[in-house]
């Protein structure tokens, strides 16, 4: 054990809190999230206005359903947050090209601008040194994380 563990388990014969990885994991994602959020609220955008950003500046034209699958959210939920992107300036809406088609969504340039000023900033709170990990510790962590990642959506 790499740190020492000063918790005792509330249940007798059970583990101590901070020896559960998935709790340890939700403790973390807490301080995590305290972190995106402040990078968000500078840039102006939310944590799933930035996912659809990302996910548009890597596969432009892909539809609103794939992108609510891709951001964990639901259809409804995209819908809603495809026409406040829209109103910012920041996505636009191509329709189908046949009758019953999906409407594609893509960047606008206002779109490109604010991602390419807000990705640095979540780059730089993922450094190794950011998270306090070294670089071989952080590709074994999002090797390990991806895994379980992985193994979580199979359920």
């Amino acid at each position: 054990m790499l740190y020492p563990m000063v918790e005792r388990s509330p249940v007798h014969g059970q583990s101590a809190p901070a020896d559960l990885v998935g709790w340890t994991l939700v403790q973390t994602s807490h301080r995590m999230a305290r972190r995106f959020q402040e990078v968000f609220t500078a840039s102006g955008l939310t944590a799933h206005q930035f996912g659809v950003l990302v996910q548009l500046s890597i596969e432009p034209g892909v539809s609103q359903a794939a992108l609510a699958r891709k951001i964990l959210i639901t259809p409804q939920s995209m819908g809603e947050l495809l026409t406040q992107l829209a109103n910012l300036g920041l996505v636009t809406r191509v329709p189908g090209r046949a009758r019953g088609a999906a409407a594609r969504v893509e960047l606008t340039d206002t779109g490109r601008a604010a991602l390419q000023a807000t990705y640095p900033r979540v780059g730089a709170i993922n450094t190794p040194e950011a998270l306090g990990i070294t670089p071989a510790e952080a590709t074994a962590l999002n090797d390990i994380l991806h895994k379980m990642m992985s193994h979580l959506s199979s359920d």
